[in-house]
This record gives C-alpha cells, sequence and structure tokens, in this order.
C-alpha cells in the first residue's frame, strides 16, 4: 500500500497559512488536516508556533453572522459549525445574542418562499410547520402565513396526492401514504368525504 509522503516542516506551515486564510477552519479542524499532512509532532509545532495569528471567535461571530445573512436557521447553523468542529460552547454563546433578541432569524420573504416550494412538492400545512418552525418568533410568523396559505390548500394537497395514488392502492393503503405525508387524518376524513 502506497502511503501518502508527509510534507516537511516548512511545507506544512505553508500549507497551514494557505488552508486557514482559504478556509477560516475551527482550530481542531486546522490542527486535524496538519496532521493529515505533516508528521504529528510538526503539526502540534507549527499549530502551537501559529495559533496567535488565528482568531476562532471572529471566524465563529463572521461564519454565524454570514448563515443568519443567508436566512438559515438554528438548526442548521449548528449543524454546519458542528461538522466543521467549532466549539459547541463558543457556538452557542454567540447564538446567544440573537435567541435574546427575540426575533426570527428568517425573514417572512423566506418564509414564504419555502412555503410556496413546500406546498408545490405536496407537503402538508403541518410538515411545513415542523420543517420551518424552531424560535417563538418563527411559530408566530408561520401561523398567519400557513393560515393564509392553506385556507383550503389542504383539501387540495390531499386531493392532489390523492390523484397521484389512488389507482394504485386500496382505500386504506391510501389512508397510510396521505398520513405518512403528514397529512392529518381529520383532513383526510373531510377531503376525501370518508
Amino acid at each position: 500500500m502506497n502511503k501518502e509522503k508527509k510534507y516537511s516542516p516548512q511545507r506544512l506551515r505553508d500549507y497551514a497559512l494557505w488552508y486557514y486564510f482559504r478556509y477560516y477552519p475551527s482550530d481542531a479542524r486546522l490542527l486535524r488536516k496538519l496532521q493529515e499532512k505533516g508528521r504529528e509532532e510538526d503539526a502540534e509545532k507549527i499549530y502551537q508556533d501559529l495559533k496567535h495569528l488565528f482568531t476562532e471567535d471572529q471566524i465563529i461571530a463572521s461564519k454565524i453572522d454570514n448563515y443568519i445573512f443567508r436566512n438559515k436557521n438554528y438548526r442548521y447553523i449548528r449543524q454546519k459549525m458542528r461538522e466543521k468542529l467549532f466549539p459547541r460552547e463558543k457556538v452557542e454563546s454567540y447564538l446567544e445574542k440573537y435567541i435574546n433578541s427575540g426575533e426570527s432569524l428568517l425573514t417572512e420573504g423566506f418564509l414564504r418562499r419555502k412555503i410556496e416550494i413546500l406546498i408545490s412538492k405536496g407537503k402538508s400545512k403541518y410538515y411545513i410547520f415542523q420543517k420551518l418552525w424552531e424560535t417563538k418568533q418563527d411559530r408566530e410568523v408561520l401561523e398567519t402565513l400557513l393560515n393564509e396559505y392553506f385556507s383550503n390548500w389542504e383539501s387540495e394537497n390531499i386531493l392532489r396526492e390523492y390523484e397521484k395514488i389512488k389507482h394504485k392502492y386500496d382505500k386504506q393503503k391510501i389512508i397510510q401514504k396521505l398520513l405518512s405525508k403528514w397529512f392529518k387524518y381529520d383532513e383526510v376524513k373531510i377531503a376525501l368525504k370518508l
């Protein structure tokens, strides 16, 4: 088996700087990358030598602000920051200012677009609510929008989904399929006049 050749200390130092300024990684991710490319003792030494250049707190703030600017919700932000190996405590600490502000991260325009996309895919009101709801503030905006969109839409969605599957299954299986798409049983009964 051909092992990848390890970088020399100088090349590893150059790589560390390039990687940092290219991706602005977490400290843990940077150290892991250095350990993959060079000998472990070289990776540790170079990381310690350059550590004063790295500002993980500022990177966390910048990345989270960027996600929020792009209308990403808390779940998405937490997942992405965890994947990038940022310390959970620092991420939560920075998110705290948004959580305490009492405002939704998601704009009404963004929520409208998401609702329209999910409706076009035949998703139920309950499914959309569960998918997009995260905070008390999101809940208030979502309930208002969903009531606006679903004054009659839920029945139409159920009927549209029913038309797609009515020739494939018996009545019981059709009901199960509709329930698996998060339509409520009472609404299915009303829409299909059961």
